[in-house]
């Protein structure tokens, strides 16, 4: 048994089962609802963005429906190529509203759910979320069913996902739950399933997308995924156990508690010995950067793809496909071979993945046909591999009563990045859109440059705190 495991059981009286024996009722139900509810978001984004950007052409720019029905096509359409400037400028500010709405009630519940699970369990920060896109996914239905309705009554349909935590809570959750089952040395093989599942996920529903649509069309592709977001909840709801003994069935009064942040802060915020804390803060930072990436280009990237390369959903689901198995793979061969037969550290690894990252978007920068971005793609093999790896280092930093309030505070910068990005990358987005689209991975390029210093700082400390323990060894010996 480690020592995390044995404070876990020293501040844990309720505990009256074996850690193994405990650990071994979970194995497979994490990633089920992630992997199901990645498909419906996957196999749906394109497709709402087509819908977006034709009702933005119809009822919001007042072009008429013949002009604009080429941005509902899930083949190559030209037609629509006078229209792109205009209707891509005006969806990409419908798009930021709805993402800062989207990010905003998660930004602050984010700053208590972390410490309020240590007391009340994990399973609620993985079901609320889940049942909160299962109303959206609904409320989009009922959307596109409404073709008078213009591309503003889709930011209301994002509501019941924002005040229920979103991704934010719903991540939260999950790793702190692999966390909870896992041992110290498993731990980051474990945070990489996760992360498989929810890729796997994502390249089932961006391959399936433009076939399905062709074959159903945008109401029935919907109702699939609202189906698959049910199926996610009412599976999370009725089968996943609670990972944290001894919890307390709390009451959403009980989570809106102001002490709640207090202790989160104190956790995170106090000192600890060889700079721990600089090198908490550090590890939290580069992480949420590049979340800050992920929320810029979230809703960016296909129109970019569209202005730059004339692309249309086919192409930009086949590619997004490609990309996310690409991630997949090197996500596993790192962790599964690499790591393990070189001996790679956390640190190192988050290193090499950043490195990747930056590679990939200054490929993307002058992208002038195809192979660019599948070339990019190609080198940013261990891209998806920083955020488990540094996850990973932070649990192992801390002691296992601080984990959670450390994902909190993770998930907190996050979800305040997620309300940050999609301005910046939007208006910049708009200005650079006639002389340089381009721009937006120049931006990226710079901040994944700004993780790898960050993790140059951690490895310092490190260092410095491996000397100090050495030297003290050494006068130990002699005296």
């Amino acid at each position: 048994m480690t020592q995390n495991e044995e404070v876990l059981t020293d501040t844990n009286p309720n505990i009256n089962m074996d850690i193994e024996t405990h650990r071994k009722k979970f194995r497979i139900t994490m990633e089920l609802p992630l992997f199901f509810t990645l498909i419906a978001v996957s196999l749906s984004g394109a497709v709402i963005r087509n819908m977006i950007l034709y009702r933005t052409c119809v009822h919001s720019l007042k072009h008429s429906k013949e002009e604009c029905q080429g941005f509902l096509s899930p083949t190559k359409a030209n037609n629509t190529n006078h229209l792109e400037e205009e209707v891509q400028k005006y969806e990409a500010f419908v798009s930021m509203v709805r993402l800062i709405i989207e990010s905003l009630a998660p930004a602050c519940l984010s700053l208590f759910l972390g410490v309020w699970s240590d007391t009340h369990g994990r399973k609620p920060l993985v079901v609320w979320p889940l049942l909160g896109m299962s109303i959206s996914g609904t409320l989009t239905v009922v959307y596109s069913m409404l073709d008078g309705f213009g591309p503003w009554w889709y930011v209301l349909t994002v509501i019941p996902t924002s005040f229920t935590g979103g991704f934010t809570s719903l991540f939260t959750g999950a790793f702190c739950y692999v966390s909870d089952i896992t041992t110290v040395e498993k731990r980051s093989f474990r945070m990489t399933v996760v992360e498989a599942a929810v890729s796997v996920g994502s390249v089932i529903g961006s391959m399936a997308s433009s076939y399905v649509l062709r074959a159903v069309g945008h109401v029935y592709l919907l109702l699939i995924t609202v189906t698959l977001q049910v199926a996610a909840y009412v599976f999370t709801n009725v089968c996943l156990e609670e990972s944290l003994p001894g919890a307390v069935q709390g009451t959403l009064s009980s989570v809106l508690d102001f002490s709640l942040v207090k202790e989160m802060v104190h956790k995170c915020f106090k000192k600890r010995p060889n700079h721990g804390r600089a090198q908490i803060l550090l590890l939290t930072c580069a992480n949420s950067l590049s979340v800050f990436i992920m929320y810029g280009l979230m809703n960016l990237e296909y129109d970019y793809t569209r202005a730059k390369l004339n692309w249309v959903i086919r192409q930009y689901t086949m590619y997004a496909a490609v990309n996310t198995t690409i991630s997949f793979l090197g996500s596993f061969i790192g962790v599964l071979l690499l790591q393990r037969i070189f001996r790679i550290s956390d640190l190192s690894f988050s290193v090499v993945a950043f490195l990747s990252s930056t590679t990939e978007y200054v490929i993307k920068t002058f992208a002038v046909t195809t192979w660019y971005m599948y070339l990019g793609a190609g080198v940013s093999l261990f891209k998806r591999l920083s955020s488990p790896l540094i996850r990973s280092m932070l649990t192992k930093m801390l002691p296992v009563e601080d984990i959670a309030k450390g994902f909190a505070l993770m998930c907190a910068v996050e979800a305040i990045s997620s309300l940050i990005s999609p301005a910046l990358y939007s208006s910049l987005y708009v200005s650079t859109i006639k002389c340089f689209p381009g721009a937006i991975y120049v931006l990226s390029s710079g901040i994944t440059g700004l993780c790898i210093l960050f993790l140059g700082f951690v490895q310092c400390f490190i260092w410095k705190g491996s000397q100090i323990s050495f030297q003290q060894v050494e006068e130990e010996d002699t005296s």
